[in-house]
């Protein structure tokens, strides 16, 4: 009986999907030209250097030298470092493979994925800050809060758990490749960090697609509804953040410190299409859904409320001035985020102790 009602459920979906798709003919068209045209224009020119940088310095080894100053932690802040820089999905991917090779625990992969998978810091900047909101004072303070938020969650939850101290056992995924030396030249790197990175680019354009998609029939529908824009345009943001905070600048009509906070909150939690992104990549290793979540929610709330004083504290300049104090905050943020993780480093020197 259980059997056949999911059958029959498979069934009804298809045939609502097919439904949906013959019925908003138009507004789908208009919702993939609009998604293509987004993923080219921004998400690509943001995410494609970084990616190719992850996958290259993680498959020549580079990282783990660069880590090694930090000894038996060097694993577990490979993939912070790799999280936080270079942005969604590679935290949760870095994740995943680390822990496949045995390099990481079950233990320790849930502490990175409760912090350390966060937009890069170029798509914040270039593609939110100015692209969007055409000012990079706001970019950097999303940037701040975004980091530092993470930050706090990573503090916490280690300050919680037992994290370092635990051993990597053999309770893993079976490595086929585990235990074989393979000695790469440097075109074979590149050849295979190129094809990685396009097929995580691909990856990500199809989540994207597929949720602007939903959104899009779900827009028209609630149009319709005659819903106010505020929270139609909002709610496209839990979908997909990059249309989604787009949308919400252009036509929620909110003030602009209350879009910056909302932005901030949608950058953290980082819309349904990234979490199912990053889901994606690391549920192989049966981390659940719900502690992505969790995680993702909270520190959109956190980023929020810094945003939130921020924003009340500094005045917000009107245009985006790129001049030389601009770059000198930017200098300043660098600086700030760079002590956090001496911070971090110390905190767990102290607590081995």
């Amino acid at each position: 009986m259980i059997t056949l009602n999911k059958k029959y459920i498979k069934i009804s979906i298809f045939i609502i999907c097919l439904v949906l798709l013959f019925a908003f003919q138009k507004t789908n068209y208009l919702s993939v030209k609009s998604t293509v045209e987004i993923f080219l224009s921004s998400v690509l020119p943001s995410l494609f250097p970084f990616i190719l940088f992850t996958n290259i310095i993680t498959k020549s080894n580079i990282i783990n030298l660069i880590t090694s100053i930090f000894k038996k932690f060097n694993n577990i802040m490979s993939v912070i470092i790799i999280g936080f820089l270079c942005g969604y999905p590679m935290g949760a991917k870095t994740t995943y493979e680390y822990y496949e090779n045995n390099k990481i625990t079950k233990k320790q992969a849930y502490f990175l994925m409760s912090f350390a998978n966060n937009c890069n810091p170029i798509f914040i900047l270039s593609t939110i800050g100015i692209c969007v909101f055409n000012n990079l004072s706001i970019g950097i303070i999303l940037c701040i809060s975004h980091y530092l938020s993470a930050l706090l969650i990573g503090i916490i939850y280690f300050l919680h758990n037992n994290i370092i101290h635990e051993n990597v056992g053999k309770s893993n995924i079976i490595n086929k490749n585990k235990g074989k030396i393979l000695h790469k030249n440097v075109f074979e790197i590149v050849d295979e960090s190129i094809k990685s990175t396009l097929i995580v680019l691909g990856n990500i354009f199809s989540f994207i697609l597929i949720f602007n998609l939903l959104f899009s029939i779900i827009e028209t529908i609630l149009l319709k509804l005659n819903i106010q824009n505020s929270i139609i345009y909002t709610l496209s943001a839990l979908f997909e953040v990059t249309n989604g905070c787009r949308l919400i600048y252009l036509n929620s009509g909110l003030l602009l410190n209350m879009i910056i906070c909302i932005t901030s909150f949608m950058l953290g939690f980082s819309g349904l299409s990234i979490i199912f992104q990053v889901f994606s990549c690391i549920y192989k290793a049966n981390i659940q859904l719900s502690h992505i979540v969790k995680y993702k929610l909270i520190q959109g709330i956190l980023s929020f409320i810094i945003t939130y004083f921020i924003v009340n504290i500094k005045n917000i300049p009107n245009k985006c001035t790129i001049n030389l104090s601009n770059f000198s905050t930017t200098s300043y943020f660098i600086i700030i985020v760079s002590l956090l993780f001496i911070f971090v480093y110390s905190l767990k020197k102290v607590t081995q102790k």
